[in-house]
């Protein structure tokens, strides 16, 4: 089962029941969040989420109930076994994710931008990463968008346009931060709030490993 495979099953409504308000990126959020700085205290990583602490609660309770979680006494939640090889097979894929403060290439407030190697293959116009972060997010709230690296230079798909050209602050600080590679796709998701950014960003990511 890949990654993706096994978010979506922990996401995935109980039988008979409302399927929860979170999603797999969701998920992925989380777990990464736990996988670079635990422990992390629930009340912490709720606060770092965009979806309610209801929900917060609900999608941990998931994570603990099938095993990827454990709490370490009151210093908060840590990866098992089980969530340290989730983790693992998550961020060979995406190894990087970092808020960047980009002022010329999105249109909202915060950017947070993650890296994913070797999928430039899978970039067409941006478009469907783009849709999945504004459904994600709501219409006028969030956006993403897609580059490939290609040559040693950034480019925004469909027309390989060179970002170098127009935005030199954002391609420097984006090639510099990320450590890019030829090949490599760079998603960035804004929205006004950073929360809303890290998770539509991830959102859109995970388009990229669709089937």
């Amino acid at each position: 089962m890949s990654w993706v495979q096994e978010l979506i099953e922990i996401a995935r409504a109980a039988d008979g029941r409302v399927a929860p308000t979170f999603g797999p990126h969701h998920i992925a959020v989380a777990l990464t969040m736990i996988g670079r700085e635990q422990p992390i205290g629930r009340y912490e990583l709720c606060e770092r989420m965009s979806v309610g602490e209801g929900s917060a609660r609900t999608l941990l309770k998931r994570l603990k109930d099938a095993r990827y979680i454990k709490a370490k006494g009151r210093e908060g939640q840590m990866l098992t076994g089980k969530g340290v090889r989730l983790f693992e097979k998550i961020t060979v894929d995406v190894p990087l994710g970092l808020k960047l403060d980009l002022r010329e290439i999105v249109i909202h407030q915060h950017a947070f931008s993650y890296l994913v190697k070797r999928k430039a293959s899978k970039v067409t116009d941006g478009l469907r990463q783009r849709d999945e972060a504004i459904i994600r997010g709501g219409v006028g709230k969030a956006g993403a968008t897609t580059l490939i690296q290609k040559n040693g230079l950034l480019y925004l798909p469909p027309n390989d346009y060179n970002i170098l050209n127009e935005y030199e602050h954002d391609a420097l600080l984006i090639t510099e931060s990320l450590r890019v590679e030829d090949g490599d796709v760079v998603v960035i998701g804004s929205a006004d709030s950073e929360n809303l950014a890290r998770e539509v960003s991830m959102a859109a990511v995970l388009t990229l490993f669709e089937e």
